[in-house]
């Protein structure tokens, strides 16, 4: 009888055992949810960037792990020169970019669907080797090497505004490579031009003199741009604003000292510049000033990047933390 009963027990303990095994998910499946839910969370990016100090907080919010933090996995692509930079962006191959009012205009036109997520801390230096040029309003009658529809130009043109001189008081000798301007220059084969960072470092070591400089933290025409995509994603933009505001306060506290491998490595700066430089004052995420970029628009449909007139409020994002 005792026989029976433990016969039946063990049948019974045995027909639970294999529902409940039946029931368990098995490992695989739990490890492929897992990695599945993972993924669902993680967002990939594809940034594109310059060779100037706007890019370094992008740089820095990777290194710290700030994107990762927010649960971004950012590839940062570095590209020596704008042509290159919106050659990859027509192609649809980056989800941002650091880039510029001007050429962001030139998307609008493209009908690429992109949008300015923030203002950059970005600046521009207008450069002479000529000892009779000692300001702006002296640069009348000079040969300035540049390249037309492009934001330097764009900044030029306003300094001549400001300085009671127009575009057509000035010859515009269209040289596409910035090192090959500061080498015009250099060489006395142009009286001026115009230049970001490191070049303008590079420019003053090399004894050319600055007769202008934009305000890095009022003076904002430098942007970071996302496509359509990733411009219509709140939580994405909320946390990659997120991440690089984190980078910003991090660079605010240190000196160029402490970032000169970025700055040698992916920004270009000889090291020679870089032991030297100062930073600028870096800004939390922002809109560019509704003025400059209005501005911006003008002179873009002025140079025909442009076809028709746009309403340039509607290519900005609303910045959020």
């Amino acid at each position: 009888m005792k026989l029976k009963k433990m016969v039946t027990l063990l049948s019974v303990f045995a027909l639970v055992s294999l529902a409940l095994s039946a029931c368990a998910p098995k490992e695989d499946s739990v490890k492929k949810s897992s990695s599945t839910s993972k993924s669902e969370k993680t967002v990939s990016l594809n940034l594109g960037t310059m060779p100037a100090p706007d890019s370094l907080p992008l740089y820095v919010a990777k290194e710290k792990g700030y994107f990762k933090e927010e649960g971004l996995d950012v590839k940062l692509t570095s590209f020596k020169s704008p042509t290159e930079r919106d050659a990859a962006i027509s192609a649809g191959q980056l989800n941002g970019a650091v880039t510029d009012v001007v050429a962001l205009a030139s998307y609008v036109n493209g009908k690429l669907g992109w949008k300015s997520a923030t203002a950059l801390t970005g600046y521009f230096g207008i450069v002479t080797s000529d000892s009779s040029v000692k300001t702006v309003a002296d640069l009348k009658g000079k040969t300035i090497a540049t390249l037309s529809r492009q934001t330097p130009t764009f900044y030029l043109y306003q300094q001549l505004k400001k300085n009671g001189l127009s575009a057509d008081d000035v010859t515009i000798k269209e040289v596409p490579s910035i090192p090959v301007r500061l080498q015009l220059v250099a060489q006395k084969q142009a009286d001026a031009t115009i230049l970001p960072d490191p070049f303008l470092s590079m420019a003053k070591a090399q004894g050319l003199t600055e007769i202008a400089k934009s305000n890095p933290t009022k003076y904002q025409t430098t942007i970071l741009a996302l496509d359509k995509k990733t411009s219509q994603n709140k939580e994405t933009v909320a946390k990659l604003t997120k991440a690089y505001n984190k980078a910003v306060a991090q660079i605010n506290k240190h000196q160029a000292s402490d970032y000169q491998t970025i700055l040698t490595k992916n920004l270009s700066f000889p090291e020679s510049v870089a032991k030297s430089y100062t930073l600028p004052h870096y800004t939390k995420a922002q809109k560019v000033a509704e003025s400059t970029l209005k501005e911006a628009f003008e002179y873009a449909k002025s140079e025909g990047v442009l076809k028709e007139n746009v309403d340039p409020a509607k290519y900005q994002l609303s910045v959020t933390d």
